[in-house]
């Protein structure tokens, strides 16, 4: 389907089905910040049983992942994030669309990305982001592939970044997308 590349915006022209962006309001005075990162009556795509809060360093990137099951809703609180997005969904019209945002704590923006979307983070400097997750983690719903797939259509800043072990090892985009079909079916028929 293609990439859209939005650097540095936060407002694509597409996203795929089930994307959502939303701009938080940060309330400023001289004792500085007060951010609602998250409502009930939000309609996130994303009802949390779990809420964490990660610190990277610069030059790390984290994924590329993907989930059948559950719904990740995220922000960035300090610093910067690349979200590279890419829809897999096989009966999605967005199939194979690629996107990359840019989000920044100064302008606070929540993102839900649902399941059947792919994700990876890049951090091209220290920064802490906190995510919900639909679902506890279950091994069998993490997959993912080498970032660097061209599949994938991401342009990302760092073609050399900081992954960890399991990121670095990851398998093909063509065996992500097989192993996301086998488990996209089965739930798809409960």
């Amino acid at each position: 389907m293609g990439a859209i590349s939005m650097y540095p915006s936060v407002l694509p022209q597409v996203l795929p089905p089930g994307v959502q962006l939303r701009s938080l309001l940060p309330h400023k005075d001289d004792r500085g910040v007060f951010l609602e990162a998250f409502r009930e009556e939000w309609s996130t795509g994303c009802d949390p049983v779990q809420w964490n809060v990660v610190r990277s360093e610069p030059d790390v990137l984290r994924g590329v992942h993907v989930h059948s099951s559950h719904t990740d809703y995220l922000l960035v609180i300090s610093g910067r994030m690349f979200l590279g997005l890419h829809d897999i969904r096989p009966n999605a019209p967005t199939d194979g669309l690629s996107a990359m945002l840019v989000l920044d704590a100064s302008t606070p923006t929540a993102v839900t990305v649902p399941p059947g979307v792919c994700h990876g983070f890049y951090f091209p400097e220290p920064s802490i982001h906190m995510y919900a997750v639909s679902h506890y983690w279950d091994e069998t719903d993490e997959l993912g592939c080498r970032f660097d797939e061209s599949e994938l259509g991401l342009n990302w800043p760092n073609r050399e970044p900081k992954l960890s072990r399991r990121d670095g090892l990851a398998s093909s985009y063509g065996e992500m997308r097989d192993q996301f079909l086998k488990r996209y079916t089965q739930n798809t028929k409960r």
